[in-house]
């Protein structure tokens, strides 16, 4: 019987990793998805509490990676951004990859641990909508 008078939060860090190098992982997917909501760098890195430079360096890494630009300037509003197609088909991807990866770990978390098994919280489904 499940001991639901215990509980525990499961955190996970998951990436690809090509050559040895990260190719995608859930920090640039945050950045990109951060850039998607907000249309800003500089507010994005601020919601991840990382400054605008690191936020840069982790975009343009994830760029040089990936071989194409994810973002790309909106003309004529400063410094906007968007997504560009591959950025966001990356982001999707990832994102859901990472639940799905998420929700069947939390599960057999659960199972072997006899224990109410809760997610960190750090994507949500209605994210991807």
């Amino acid at each position: 019987m499940a001991n639901k008078t215990k509980s525990a939060t499961l955190r996970l860090r998951v990436w690809i990793e090509q050559k040895e190098e990260t190719y995608i992982g859930i920090g640039s997917t945050l950045l990109l998805q951060h850039i998607e909501k907000l249309g800003s760098l500089r507010k994005a890195a601020g919601e991840l509490g990382m400054s605008y430079r690191r936020a840069w360096g982790k975009l343009k890494k994830a760029e040089a990676r990936i071989g194409q630009p994810l973002v790309e300037k909106i003309k004529g509003q400063g410094q906007r951004f968007s997504l560009t197609p591959k950025g966001k088909d990356i982001m999707d991807k990832f994102l859901h990859f990472y639940l799905d990866v998420e929700e069947y770990a939390t599960r057999k978390a659960a199972e072997m641990l006899e224990m109410d098994v809760k997610k960190s919280g750090e994507f949500y489904r209605d994210d991807t909508e």
